[in-house]
């Protein structure tokens, strides 16, 4: 009678373990991203889940909406923005915890043509001219929307902004759709991110703006979900987006690793903000 108990026990103990290793298996760590990472990204959490077997899913969108969904849900371990603007709207919503913000790469505004520049655009007011059809990111809720605003109000005369206007074609509202009006040909311009020839080196070619005209250049952060119960997780997860080697697979998407690295390419130092609150030891990128 009592080794029919002690093999029941042992019994239920196998099952019981082997039912919670797929549970633990399938519990993947939750990433939110902004959809201007989304090919690095790809890359980083395929590297990270051979290294430690660990799941990452990610959704990628705009800011605005991932912050409405952690905000509805409260789930999520880790979210990735393009600025610390924006970090800092996650900040006030008590979205992330302020000591884990790390950056962990850095992109520069730029004019976005059609491979081989067909119409010849060379800067900023050729978007005005007659005929040239532009796509613009929403600047209400997309950060790359709310950089090109300020460019074009900073830079272009009423009756050029006037010109613009009557060019665009369209607003998006994440900047993968934003990428996707140049690769299908439905616009001939956008105003978008320096990488995205990194994306489509087939398909897209960057004009750079004058150095004056780059209102400032954006510093991608990481930082956990405050919702997380996974937090040893998640800030492994931003240790590993924060070194070199990640590093490295953001500068073969054309991301700049350094402010340095950015402000080389523009030609002169412009704005940036960094890091709003680092960890301790946090490196800055710097």
């Amino acid at each position: 009678m009592k080794r029919l108990i002690v093999v029941f026990f042992l019994s239920v103990t196998i099952l019981f373990s082997l039912s919670c290793k797929p549970s633990i298996a399938a519990d993947p760590l939750m990433v939110f991203c902004g959809a201007a990472f989304k090919r690095p990204m790809e890359d980083i959490t395929k590297l990270y889940q051979q290294r430690t077997g660990g799941r990452v899913d990610v959704a990628y969108g705009n800011l605005s909406m991932l912050l409405s969904q952690i905000l509805l849900s409260r789930q999520g371990d880790v979210l990735v923005a393009p600025s610390p603007e924006i970090m800092e709207r996650a900040l006030e919503k008590k979205v992330v915890e302020s000591e884990s913000i790390r950056n962990i790469a850095y992109l520069v505004p730029t004019i976005n043509t059609r491979k081989g520049n067909p119409k010849n655009i060379s800067g900023l007011k050729d978007l005005a001219r007659p005929g040239i059809r532009v796509g613009l990111a929403n600047p209400e809720i997309v950060y790359i929307g709310a950089v090109a605003a300020e460019i074009i109000e900073n830079n272009l005369s009423g009756d050029e902004k006037i010109a613009l206007q009557q060019n665009i074609v369209t607003y998006v509202e994440d900047f993968n759709k934003l990428a996707t009006l140049i690769v299908l040909n439905h616009v001939d311009a956008i105003i978008g991110m320096h990488f995205l020839e990194g994306w489509y080196p087939d398909k897209v070619s960057t004009v750079k703006l004058k150095p004056a005209e780059v209102s400032r250049i954006g510093s991608a952060q990481a930082a956990v979900v405050t919702h997380t119960a996974k937090k040893a997780m998640a800030g492994s997860f931003i240790d590993f987006l924060a070194s070199d080697e990640v590093r490295a697979i953001f500068r073969k998407y054309h991301y700049f690793g350094t402010t340095q690295e950015a402000f080389s390419w523009v030609g002169e130092a412009v704005p940036v903000k960094e890091n709003v609150a680092p960890a301790k030891g946090g490196r800055t990128g710097r």
